[in-house]
């Protein structure tokens, strides 16, 4: 998968007297009797199997019998069932190379949800996404972002069900709609753009206590000397919520690569001279009355507070009651944060009529373009905006873009800082416990079939998304369906929103 500067060495496949005739597809059946000596319960980690007479041999049980390219044997099992395994080359495949140089746990395994950022361009690219599909299984699912391989992930994605493809997006806040939380953040920075790009997905995506692997060279981010410093030229709060946890060489199969293995926020609290700072809390909004300035914080802290969530079904609107009570402290935010209790109400379900409608909903959030039938959706369900020049709430979103449009378009408080993207993490964790019709599975389905679709229309027509974001301005001044027209909102045409 990763970067094929190392010429790939494919050592030949072994004869032995159980196998004296492999077939065309190498794949070789072993006798029942036999298949616990060649196949032990598991060799480090859970999904990856080591030959027992070859310890530099791993193998990956195959998520999709009889679609492979690589060795495969099969094991036919007591119940009569053949089981094939993938042989895994630690020469093609760097992350192998670094399970046999010593890793010592890769934090991925049967049900995990993994986050892949790849940007390399690379003809082995399917080869590790490939594997990490067979190590997670039907149970889990592997969300892959990548700008540069989107054929071999889009046909990767049609045989394997539990990949969801994200192709030509690069800002995390754009495919939102198309992923959960993750335990494991897999990526592959090539420059520091990209190193920033995974810290982004960590702080949008990656749960509290997930685990982070990032493959790095010697040529870039300093991961020749210091392989621990990959978020070294990010701000100083990085060291507090990144843990490393290991560095891993890969010889004798790569000299000049690594693999980087940590944990992300595993800290129980925070020091608040380590939180990032931001204008949330710092940046002065108006003046009292006897001159001193106040900040956005202390403006908003005492307003009810509503949250729009997005997903891959439709749109979700909460209010919040004392949010501002954890302030800082991201741990007590996520520990705050429970379906069970009041804290959390949720106030409107809007789903969407249809795939074709969720796909329109994505192309406008990929284009920052607010859609009118997302105005419609606020404007039915939230209370008048406004009462004598002063904000009555505040409305937490997950992008700035779309909080500037709809102060613009409603006159609705919106805020997207740290603070309301680290709220919106925790109801990400929990949304299906939220929302009473949604069964557990109907994210991810509806998740991959969005991506998909998203995936077809860019793969046919590249510049589907300009036109859509053409379509959606136009949208967003007429309006989509019948509803009641509220008062404030038609004054709100003509006043100077401010």
């Amino acid at each position: 998968m990763e970067d094929n500067s190392t010429q790939r060495r494919r050592r030949p496949l072994k004869i032995s007297k159980y196998n004296p005739t492999p077939s065309p597809h190498c794949s070789i059946a072993v006798a029942p009797h036999l298949r616990h000596i060649i196949f032990p319960p598991g060799f480090k980690f859970p999904g990856v199997y080591v030959s027992k007479h070859d310890a530099n041999t791993l193998y990956t049980k195959n998520l999709v019998p009889g679609q492979a390219d690589d060795a495969v044997i099969s094991v036919k099992d007591d119940d009569g069932s053949v089981v094939e395994y993938r042989e895994w080359d630690p020469y093609s495949s760097k992350f192998a190379a670094a399970i046999l140089s010593g890793a010592q746990n890769i934090w991925i395994e049967p049900g995990s949800r993994v986050l892949v950022i790849y940007s390399r361009d690379d003809e082995q690219f399917g080869i590790t996404i490939s594997h990490i599909s067979d190590i997670v299984g039907p149970g889990g699912m592997v969300y892959v972002v990548d700008h540069r391989n989107s054929k071999t992930l889009a046909n990767m994605a049609d045989k394997r069900f539990n990949i969801v493809p994200i192709i030509h997006i690069n800002n995390p806040r754009h495919y939102r709609m198309l992923i959960n939380m993750v335990d494991v953040l897999f990526g592959a920075p090539n420059q520091a753009g990209e190193t920033r790009a995974a810290y982004m997905n960590a702080m949008y995506f990656l749960k509290t206590g997930g685990h982070y692997v990032l493959f790095v060279q010697a040529n870039c981010i300093e991961s020749r000397s210091r392989g621990d410093t990959v978020f070294s030229s990010m701000l100083k709060p990085k060291e507090f919520e990144f843990k490393r946890m290991q560095h891993v060489t890969l010889k004798p199969f790569d000299i000049d690569h690594a693999y980087v293995f940590g944990a992300f926020r595993m800290i129980e609290m925070v020091d608040p001279s380590c939180l990032v700072t931001n204008k949330f809390w710092t940046a002065p909004s108006s003046h009292r009355a006897d001159g001193e300035r106040v900040t956005i914080y202390e403006q908003l802290k005492d307003l009810p507070v509503y949250m729009l969530f997005e997903t891959s079904c439709g749109y979700a609107l909460f209010q919040v009651h004392g949010m501002f009570k954890v302030e800082r402290n991201y741990m007590a935010i996520e520990k705050f944060i429970n379906p069970g209790d009041e804290v959390f109400k949720l106030i409107a379900y809007q789903p969407f009529e249809s795939a074709d409608d969720a796909l329109v909903h994505l192309n406008a959030v990929c284009n920052e373009t607010l859609y009118q039938q997302l105005i419609d959706f606020l404007v039915l369900h939230l209370p008048t905006p406004m009462e004598g020049g002063k904000h009555c709430y505040s409305l937490a979103l997950f992008s700035g873009g779309m909080a500037h449009s709809i102060l613009h378009n409603t006159k609705i408080a919106s805020l997207a800082d740290l603070f309301h993207v680290d709220i919106i993490r925790g109801v990400r964790m929990h949304i299906d416990k939220f929302i009473k019709d949604m069964k557990p599975g109907d994210l991810e389905k509806a998740q991959l079939d969005l991506a998909r679709n998203y995936c077809r229309q860019k793969l046919i027509s590249p510049d589907e998304g300009m036109s859509q974001k053409k379509r959606s301005g136009l949208q967003a001044s007429i309006p989509s369906r019948k509803r009641p027209t509220r008062k404030w909102q038609a004054d709100a045409k003509t006043n100077n929103w401010r």
